[in-house]
């Protein structure tokens, strides 16, 4: 075997880096969220319009959140990440940060607990963005891992 000058645990050191850092990069998973538009009313359904994407990476327990939306009726009063499983409505988790107009950005940093890791892996936890004209949330998204998308 070639060292290239290494020294034997020079060579061994090098080696755990490279191997603790591709453990590292395994341990991410990459989740997505597609946000369109859903009614919380039937007085609603007529009224809410947009569309958006959001990417969420888990790195441990570090969501990272990153996403955009547009076209919605009115200007995105807030956002949130609820916990409920797919077609039904659940609790808010966490608080996302979000641009106060009808197009923007969603952006967060969070910490899930054991918890609410278990309902992303399983599919319970989603995206809503709330508008002055639709308080009660106009876009809505599931968030599914980013994979499940790859062949779509």
């Amino acid at each position: 075997m070639k060292n290239f000058g290494l020294k034997p645990l020079a060579l061994i050191a090098a080696t755990l880096s490279l191997l603790t850092i591709s453990q590292l990069a395994l341990a991410q998973e990459v989740y997505r969220a597609r946000l369109s538009p859903m009614p919380t009313t039937p007085s609603t359904v007529n009224d809410i319009t947009g569309e958006g994407e959001v990417i969420l990476t888990l790195d441990g327990s570090t969501l990272t959140v990153e996403g955009s939306f547009a076209g919605m009726s009115s200007a995105a009063t807030g956002a949130h990440l609820h916990n409920g499983p797919p077609a039904q409505p659940g609790p808010v988790v966490h608080t996302l940060n979000i641009d106060q107009a009808p197009a923007g950005n969603i952006t967060a940093t969070l910490e899930l607990t054991p918890e609410q890791i278990e309902a992303l892996e399983n599919n319970a936890l989603y995206v809503q963005v709330h508008s002055q004209n639709n308080a009660p949330g106009e876009l809505r998204g599931w968030i599914f891992l980013r994979s499940h998308f790859d062949n779509l």
